[in-house]
């Protein structure tokens, strides 16, 4: 019997060390799995948010650009004269001398006629005058519908075997009757507004791409897959619930049998879908690395039980538990107070290291698209939609007195004609400094138009507005005088309200205001001319 006692306390030992670990093995193992589910979909949220985020602003910046493009073919279309349409040489001169067309427009503007036959082509290629082209579908479009058209993708003739697309307008005469059209191409093999798109992406492998309504690949990285063929329904379900008019983001295998997760965004001028795909290997890198991590932790831990079970089991789980609770909690939490701390070197310590190096990442990535999306490119100021989201806040709260200043260049259009439009982005740009210098850190400045700004002063009365204005006026002079000369005239206006529900009608007093500030600023300028 005293053979055995040894054998039966070691036993007890072996059976209360299994016990220990399996619970804290399979408890440790079943929070893992709890807090990388959770933490996955929250990670899921972050960058479905980011890609909506990027589509939404490329979206735009595509439609704004086409928008623009076809405006200038139509303000181009008015010039063209009878004479142009019947004399291939008038029409040919007039083309060449399109140099703010033609600076949009890299795969040639062209004037074809009514039945569909080339006038006149910049730049000239020689043999390609009466050219048919009635056959493509942006020369129908135009013809049937008597608008301006931006073409599906079709292989350019004016730049042999090459992707482009076309965006017409037609030609009327003096009876509003069609009798010309006028075209500019665009190559999708060169870096402009279109081109730029297959160079962006996301993260690591991420891209985005452009597809047309009828399935027709307008822009990818893989310049071969463009207009080369169409994608087939059901290769890429999300797509296919793109095309009938789903915006979002959605876990997707597409037509390379990759699973990516997918964000489509629709555009506003045409048919046309940006979409991007991030691999999921990539997106989920980080969740996927947690879960390795996690699994050392777990077996190190029982591990380290098993030599040690009433000196390191505490203090170990504890950490983990701690972590786990951290993560579930990481939604409600802000700024510093996300980040785990742990003064720690063991692999519970490496872990918590890499999700803080994550959560770091992706709050500077958060802060990198906030700024974007709230401040304009060219001055820096707040855009308009954080101007109006201010003017939300505001108007909903209880700071009174507010008072609203606007500002406006004068002359902007005249000075860009003058000067060209790199001059008047430097004007904007220093009107923008002027406007910083002059009113609070805590003033709402903004940029809201083309040369238009406005200022929110929350707690600021009538005389400290007029007060501002000076301080603007007088910044402005001293910015001139140190630019020997610069054309600067800003036209000043403000508005204040002591309810702030009536924010609205204070910025539109301050409107009128800065209207009749412009109004008498010319009377004086005609005065002292005569």
């Amino acid at each position: 019997m005293n053979a055995g006692v040894p054998f039966r306390r070691h036993s007890i030992t072996v059976r209360m060390t299994v016990a220990v670990c399996t619970f804290v093995i399979l408890f440790s193992s079943l929070l893992a799995v709890a807090s990388l589910h959770y933490f996955k979909q929250e990670l899921k949220e972050t960058i479905s948010s980011q890609q909506m985020t990027l589509l939404t602003v490329v979206a735009q910046g595509i439609d704004q650009k086409l928008t623009a493009a076809q405006k200038t073919v139509v303000e181009a279309s008015r010039d063209v004269t009878a004479d142009m349409v019947a004399d291939p040489d008038a029409a040919q001169r007039f083309l060449d001398g399109l140099h703010s067309v033609k600076s949009l427009f890299d795969n040639g503007i062209y004037l074809f006629s009514k039945d569909g036959r080339i006038i006149a082509e910049s730049p000239f290629l020689p043999g390609r005058r009466g050219k048919d082209v009635s056959f493509r579908q942006f020369y129908r479009q135009t013809i049937a519908t008597g608008k301006p058209t931006i073409s599906t993708p079709f292989i350019s003739t004016h730049s042999p075997g090459t992707p482009a697309l076309n965006i017409t307008a037609p030609v009327r005469d003096k009876s509003g009757a069609v009798v010309a059209i006028l075209g500019g191409g665009i190559n999708l093999l060169q870096d402009n507004f279109l081109g730029d798109l297959s160079h962006t992406r996301i993260a690591q492998n991420g891209y985005l791409f452009l597809v047309s309504g009828d399935r027709t690949v307008i822009m990818h990285p893989d310049r071969s897959k463009i207009i080369s063929a169409k994608i087939a329904p059901g290769t890429n379900k999300l797509l296919d619930k793109a095309l009938d008019g789903f915006e979002g983001v959605a876990e997707n295998t597409n037509s390379q049998g990759v699973h990516v997760l997918s964000s489509f965004r629709r555009l506003q001028t045409t048919d046309w879908v940006v979409g991007g795909d991030y691999p999921l290997d990539e997106a989920y890198r980080s969740v996927y690395r947690l879960e390795r991590y996690f699994a050392v932790a777990v077996v190190v831990s029982a591990f380290l039980i098993i030599l040690i079970i009433r000196l390191i089991m505490g203090s170990y789980t504890s950490s983990l538990v701690r972590f786990a609770e951290h993560v579930k909690q990481i939604s409600s939490k802000n700024g510093a107070d996300r980040l785990f701390k742990l003064e720690s070197r063991d692999e519970v310590g490496f872990v918590v290291q890499t999700f803080n190096a994550m959560i770091e990442e992706q709050d500077k990535k958060n802060e990198e698209l906030f700024y974007i999306s709230t401040h304009d490119a060219l001055s820096g100021l707040y855009n308009r939609a954080y101007f109006d989201d201010q003017m939300d806040r505001l108007s909903a709260g209880r700071i009174a007195p507010i008072s609203v200043v606007m500002a406006d260049i004068d002359d902007l259009k005249v000075f860009n004609d003058s000067h060209g439009h790199s001059a008047g982005d430097v004007l904007i740009t220093t009107v923008a400094m002027i406007l910083l210098e002059s009113f609070r850190a805590e003033d709402v400045v903004a940029r809201i138009g083309g040369d238009e700004f406005a200022i929110l002063l929350p707690g600021v009365d009538a005389p400290h507005a007029e007060v501002a204005l000076k301080r603007v006026r007088s910044v402005a002079d001293k910015y001139a005088a140190q630019a020997n000369g610069l054309s600067l005239s800003i036209s000043l206006g403000c508005a204040t309200v002591e309810d702030p529900a009536r924010l609205d009608e204070a910025l539109q007093q301050a409107d009128q205001q800065m209207y009749l500030d412009k109004v008498s600023r010319k009377l004086v300028e005609k005065e002292a001319e005569l």
